[in-house]
C-alpha cells in the first residue's frame, strides 16, 4: 500500500510545505524520507502527521483506497487493450515487468500476474491454465470480502467447471453483504456474466442456463443499472445461438442495440454488434469459442 505516496499527495494538495506538515512530530529530513519511501515511521507519529495536515484517518484511508483502485484500473485497462488488440507479446512483457517488482504473495499485483499468464496460455493453447494457487487462496479464506469476490470474478474461467459452479454459490451468498453499494452490485453481475461465458466455453449449457436464471432473479430484486440489463439480454441471445435458435438470438440482440441507441451508448453498441456478427457467422462451428471477462471495477 502506498501510505507515504498518498500522504505526500494530501500535503501537496493542501498547499503545505514539509516544515509545516512535519511540525513538532518529525524533522523535515525524516518526513522527506518517509514521503519518498526511504523509511518508515511509528503509527503514533503518522496520526500526528495527519492532524498536522488537517486530515482525519477516515479521509486518509478513503483516499488511499482510491489510489489503489486507480492503480488496479490502470493495469486492467492496459491488459484489456492489449488483449483486444491481440498484442500478446506486450502481455508477456507486462508479466516480466510485474514480476520484477516482486509483489507480495496474495497481493493484487501477484494475482494480476497470474491472470495475465492465464490469458496468454488460453490464447496459445486454446484451453484455460489451471491456477491452483488462486483456488487455494479462495478456499482458505473463510469469510470472503470484496477482494475475494473480485478475484473470483476474473478467475472463474481457470478452474474446472464444477469448481466454478460450486464457488458461484459462495460468491452469490457473500455478495449480499455488499449489494447496497452500486459498484459492488455491479460486481455481482460481472461474476454471473463471466461464469455464464465460462460455462459456454466448457459447453455446460445446463449451468449457463441456470446462471441466466439467477441473473434474471437478481435483476428483478434490485438494480437500476443499465449495463447488467444489457448484458442479460445479450447473453440470452448468445444462449439462443448455442441452442441453434438463430431467430430468437436475433430478437434479443436487436433489443440490446435499440437500448444502446436509446441511452446513447455508442461504444457499447459497437461492441455488442461485433460480438453478434461473430456469433451469427460462427455458432454452427463446433470449434468456435468465446470467453468474455468483465472486470468488476472497470466500466
Amino acid at each position: 500500500m502506498n501510505y507515504s505516496k498518498t500522504f505526500k499527495k494530501i500535503r501537496i494538495a493542501k498547499g503545505m510545505k514539509l516544515k509545516e506538515a512535519a511540525g513538532n512530530t518529525l524533522s523535515i529530513s525524516q518526513l522527506s524520507r518517509f514521503e519518498n519511501e526511504q523509511s518508515m515511521i511509528s503509527i503514533d507519529s503518522f496520526i500526528e502527521l495527519l492532524t498536522n495536515v488537517n486530515t482525519s484517518p477516515e479521509e486518509y484511508f478513503y483516499l488511499l483506497r482510491q489510489e489503489e483502485e486507480n492503480e488496479l484500473k490502470n493495469y486492467f485497462n492496459r491488459v484489456k487493450n492489449l488483449v483486444n488488440n491481440k498484442k500478446y507479446d506486450k502481455l508477456e512483457e507486462l508479466v516480466i515487468d510485474l514480476k520484477n517488482q516482486k509483489p507480495a504473495s496474495n497481493s493484487w499485483m501477484s494475482f494480476i500476474v497470474l491472470f495475465v499468464e492465464s490469458i496468454i496460455v488460453l490464447d496459445k493453447e486454446k484451453k484455460p491454465l489451471n491456477q491452483p494457487r488462486v483456488l487455494s487462496y479462495l478456499i482458505q479464506v473463510e469469510d470472503w470480502g470484496e477482494m475475494e469476490l473480485y478475484i473470483y470474478a476474473i478467475f472463474g474461467f481457470v478452474f474446472d467447471v464444477e469448481t466454478t459452479y460450486l464457488l458461484m454459490k459462495t460468491a452469490i451468498k457473500k455478495s449480499r453483504l455488499y449489494q447496497s453499494i452500486p459498484q459492488d452490485l455491479k460486481l455481482l453481475f460481472s461474476i454471473l456474466s463471466n461464469n455464464f461465458s465460462a460455462f459456454l466455453l466448457h459447453k455446460r449449457y445446463d449451468y449457463a442456463e441456470e446462471t441466466l436464471a439467477i441473473y434474471e432473479k437478481k435483476l428483478l430484486e434490485n438494480t437500476l443499472l443499465i449495463e447488467p440489463h444489457l448484458d442479460f439480454l445479450f447473453n440470452k441471445g448468445i444462449f439462443a445461438f448455442t441452442q441453434k435458435r438463430e431467430e430468437e438470438a436475433k430478437v434479443y440482440c436487436e433489443q440490446v442495440f435499440e437500448l444502446c441507441r436509446l441511452f446513447k451508448l455508442t461504444e457499447q453498441e459497437e461492441n455488442y454488434k461485433k460480438r453478434y456478427l461473430i456469433w451469427s457467422k460462427s455458432y454452427l462451428d463446433p470449434d468456435f469459442q468465446e470467453l468474455i471477462i468483465k472486470i468488476g471495477f472497470i466500466s
